[in-house]
């Protein structure tokens, strides 16, 4: 019902004019899910106007049509009839752009976040999905729309780094056969793959060396973290955009459960990066701290010193592996949040 009602929405004849955008600190999902849905839009006979909450990430300015994908200084009084958020779990996670998002205007919500909040006032959330790039896709089918080179591409690049490139447990058979259709319209696998991840500078390597010099383990070997500072990024000329990779090295040591990368984003503000291994749900420790994501790969926003959140983190993180339940104090509410203390406690 998801899909359809989404289609309802975008026949209305009363939706002219649409609005899309996604979540804070754009990575490929995002960028090919926005871009995707502004083409499949444009087939509808629909006008568009993009709407992020930040620039193009430099890894994927050669996309076509990179240059509307700019934020605007004012996001307020943009004129729209329907608005459609993709990729994004929350509508807090808009950031500086929710002031521009009218509640009383349909608000449109594609997202395949198992944590996604149903903000809207049409919702199609499929946690089974690789990504919402490929939810795009089916949009695209079931509205008998062509799918053009450009537009396969902006797909291919929200299923392959979404997957982290077809490795990631939400990795299927029908994510393979999807792709495989994409390539057919003629992209080239190996170009795309070396535009993203090959592209490294000398800074941002040596940047890596620097963030691998504070990778720690619990003593058990289950839950390893780095930290990554802004005087870090200044004196190796980068940006965060940058790091967005740098937790797969804690996540490949053998043994680790829990990889963590903490991020400070500005001074007092610190966004945590989990991923897991063997299954375990980091999706609830994401939560507990109001952010989410998907099982394996999740995140959240804290307020404090990188010490005081690595230490407020691990407390629940090592908790949520001796039991799978995370005790102590009540939820936080979703945004940048002060974090709490408390001694991990079992529920069960």
């Amino acid at each position: 019902m998801g899909m359809i009602n989404v289609i309802k929405a975008i026949k209305d004849k009363k939706n002219k004019r649409f609005l899309v955008t996604s979540h804070q600190n754009l990575e490929g999902d995002a960028v090919g899910s926005m871009l995707a849905m502004a083409e499949l839009l444009k087939k509808a006979g629909k006008k568009v106007v993009l709407l992020p909450p930040e620039d193009m990430p430099d890894t994927y300015k050669f996309l076509p049509n990179a240059s509307r994908v700019k934020a605007k200084k004012n996001p307020r009084g943009i004129d729209y009839d329907a608005a459609c958020l993709v990729d994004c779990t929350d509508i807090d996670r808009l950031g500086n752009i929710k002031g521009g998002i009218y509640l009383t205007r349909p608000i449109i919500n594609i997202d395949h976040h198992i944590s996604n909040t149903y903000f809207g006032s049409v919702n199609w959330v499929e946690p089974d999905m690789s990504c919402s790039g490929e939810q795009i896709y089916h949009l695209f089918k079931k509205m008998n729309l062509p799918i053009s080179k450009k537009t396969a591409l902006y797909i291919y690049i929200a299923i392959l780094t979404d997957t982290g490139s077809f490795k990631y447990s939400n990795t299927t058979a029908k994510t393979h056969e999807i792709a495989s259709e994409l390539i057919s319209r003629g992209l080239d696998p190996t170009d795309i793959y070396r535009r993203i991840y090959e592209g490294a500078s000398k800074s941002s390597l040596s940047l890596l060396a620097s963030v691998l010099s504070t990778l720690n383990t619990t003593k058990d070997g289950s839950i390893a973290w780095v930290h990554i500072t802004r005087k870090m990024l200044k004196s190796h000329s980068s940006s965060i955009d940058d790091t967005q990779d740098f937790i797969g090295f804690p996540r490949a040591i053998k043994g680790v459960k829990i990889s963590i990368a903490f991020k400070e984003a500005e001074k007092g503000v610190i966004n945590v990066s989990l991923r897991s291994n063997d299954g375990v749900d980091v999706n609830r420790l994401a939560r507990y701290f109001g952010g989410g994501g998907h099982a394996s790969a999740s995140g959240c926003t804290l307020k404090g010193t990188i010490s005081e959140v690595e230490k407020a983190v691990l407390i629940k993180a090592k908790g949520l592996l001796k039991c799978s339940v995370i005790g102590g104090a009540p939820r936080a509410r979703r945004g940048n949040h002060k974090i709490k203390y408390g001694k991990y406690t079992c529920n069960r």
